[in-house]
Order: structure tokens, then C-alpha cells, then sequence
């Protein structure tokens, strides 16, 4: 191609060609050339720039584009949750936070003013429900996207897979809790809507050691991270709620840039993570609420329908349909100053 731009069209423009060409026009054919090098230019020129200003600045897998027709629901809104008590906590031998005692909630709970602004910090599981919310939901939340991609609460070691050696470093994620105090910050959040378990359902790998998931030192770089996690918030006045990790049942798609890890499919490691959600919230019961995620995740047909979870771990539209109007009414009764 190189060559024939040289011989036939870069050679004879510089020996006078094309002047010689234009030079041989006739002032109809000046007009005619004219006409139609304008609406060439209009043609090409309109749709593109149509189509660049309608589209996203990058592409985001995780963008459900065919999801217009989904519909948050405000009867969700009626049905407010059988909530706990706020709790007492102990310790177990594991070093794992646990619920004990019932203790009386201290603030009374009021008629949440709508919209409660809300942000959604995490993984990327945060990020693919904020870009996938359901039409109609903005009378209920004002949302702002706080999420980290591939960070969770960590900012060294790494998750390793036992499939085909996979492995996620976390280097790159220093300042994930900055990020996360920034973005409470700019939307004025009322209710931080933490979004973990994509990269903490793996062993981990810190300074050289492999930390096997379930045992008391991964426990503790989990409870611990999560922990300045929900510090950061409230210091940017947000009280939170820690969504109930779902379960997950990966598959294998175009577009995916994780494959399907077999871990993220273990609902033993997902119980056992909810188990310490459940610990840390209790362990801040005034400022820090464990929100229970919709059932459905767990059972067929949904758990494995990616029209609900693209790649059967982070939500397509009908999947944040199904998330928020679980939720709604539980963050709406978080008592706010």
C-alpha cells in the first residue's frame, strides 16, 4: 500500500498533476466538484460528530445499553425491613467480631426526606451498580459513584486464584480511602452504600506470605482495611451501610477482563465474609448498618441469568433493579443527621 501511494498519487502530485487537473476545469465542473465535496463533507462529517457526542468518553463493559425499559418500583419503598437491634459485640478466637448482646438504638428512627443522597463506594461491583440504575430511581436516591476498580479496602499484597495461576495486585491502590472520603464528600452524602467481595474471597499473598482465605490473619487485613474504610466516611459526616456480598456465579464472557475464578463461585467463602460484615457493622452499631441483599442470587434462575449480572458477578440494569429496591427501605431507615 506504501508503495502504490508512493508510484500513482504521492510522484504525480509532485510533478504538477493536480494542478494541471484542476487547471483543466471548467467553471460547471468548478461548481459540480464543489457541490459535492460540501455534501460529502456534511454526510461524514454530521453523523460522526453525532455519534461522538452521544458516546461514552471510554467503553465500559459494565454499561448495560439495552436496559432502558427497567423501572425501580416504589412499593419497594413500603416494605421496610424486620431490622435488628443494633448489637453489643465479643471477640472470637479467630480474632473475628461477632454479635452478641441486643443493645437499644439510640436515635430514633424518622421519615427519610427524599431524595437521600447516597454514594456507593467499593469495587467495581459499586461502579456497575451506580452506571446501571434502574429509571425512575432518582426520586428515591441521588447517587454519587465512589467506587475503586480492583481495590477493595487493600493497597498492597495481592489475590492470588487457583485458577491458572490468576492473581490481582494491589499496589496500584493507594488512597482507595481518600477517594472514597472525596466522593462522600462531593455528593453530600447522607449513607455510604459499601460494595465489597469480588477480591476478598481469594488467599492473599502480603510481604511474601500466603494468607489462606478464612484464617485469622486474612480475616484481620479484611476487618481491618474495612474498618478504615468506614472511618474515612464518617469522617466525611456519612453514616454506612455494608451491603450483604451476594452470590456470585462467574462465567466466562466476552469482554470480561477477569476470568471466571472459582473462588468468587464458593458460597462458603461469600457466608463467611457476610459473617465478618456482619462482626465490624455491630462493632460500630452507631454509625454502621449491615443491609441484607436480595435472596435471588442464591437460587436459579436468576443466580446464573446474566440479563441480571453480566458476567455473573457485577449487575446489569435488571440486577440493580433487584438490588435497590431490596435495600431501599433498609437505607432509608438509617437515622441521618
Amino acid at each position: 500500500l506504501s508503495e502504490a501511494c508512493y508510484r500513482f498519487i504521492e510522484t504525480p502530485v509532485r510533478k504538477g498533476a493536480l494542478r494541471r487537473w484542476l487547471g483543466d476545469r471548467s467553471a460547471p465542473q468548478w461548481g459540480m466538484f464543489t457541490a459535492c465535496a460540501a455534501l460529502s463533507t456534511v454526510a461524514v462529517v454530521v453523523p460522526v460528530a453525532r455519534f461522538y457526542q452521544s458516546a461514552p468518553a471510554t467503553f465500559d463493559a459494565a454499561v448495560d445499553s439495552g436496559g432502558s425499559g427497567v423501572v425501580f418500583d416504589p412499593n419497594a419503598l413500603s416494605t421496610v425491613p424486620s431490622t435488628e437491634p443494633p448489637t453489643q459485640s465479643s471477640t472470637s478466637a479467630t480474632g473475628v467480631v461477632i454479635p452478641t448482646t441486643p443493645v437499644a438504638p439510640s436515635t430514633p428512627i424518622t421519615a427519610a426526606r427524599l431524595p437521600r443522597r447516597l454514594v456507593i463506594v467499593g469495587d467495581s461491583m459499586a461502579h456497575s451498580l451506580k452506571v446501571n440504575l434502574p429509571a425512575g430511581i432518582e426520586g428515591t436516591f441521588s447517587v454519587t459513584d465512589g467506587s475503586v476498580e480492583g481495590c477493595s479496602v487493600y493497597d498492597s499484597g495481592k489475590a492470588v486464584s487457583s485458577r491458572d495461576g490468576y492473581s490481582r495486585s494491589f499496589s496500584g491502590c493507594a488512597g482507595w480511602d481518600a477517594k472514597w472520603t472525596a466522593a462522600a464528600q462531593k455528593g453530600s452524602a447522607e449513607v455510604a452504600l459499601v460494595v465489597l467481595g469480588a477480591w476478598d474471597v481469594f488467599d492473599v499473598v502480603v510481604d511474601g506470605r500466603t494468607l489462606p482465605f478464612g484464617t485469622a490473619e486474612n480475616d484481620q487485613r479484611f476487618t481491618a482495611g474495612l474498618q478504615r474504610g468506614i472511618d474515612a466516611l464518617t469522617g466525611a459526616g456519612a453514616k454506612v451501610a455494608l451491603l450483604e456480598v451476594a452470590c456470585m456465579r462467574p462465567q466466562d464472557v466476552k469482554g470480561a477482563g477477569v476470568p471466571a475464578l472459582p473462588e468468587r463461585g464458593d458460597d462458603s467463602h461469600v457466608a463467611h465474609l457476610n459473617e465478618l460484615l456482619r462482626g465490624v457493622a455491630a462493632a460500630n452499631a452507631s454509625t454502621t448498618t449491615f443491609v441484607a441483599g436480595p435472596p435471588e442470587y442464591c437460587s436459579e434462575p436468576i443466580a446464573s441469568d446474566l440479563a441480571y449480572r453480566w458476567d455473573g458477578v457485577h449487575a446489569f440494569k435488571p440486577g440493580a433493579k433487584l438490588t435497590f429496591e431490596a435495600v431501599a427501605a433498609q437505607l432509608l431507615s438509617i437515622p441521618v443527621g
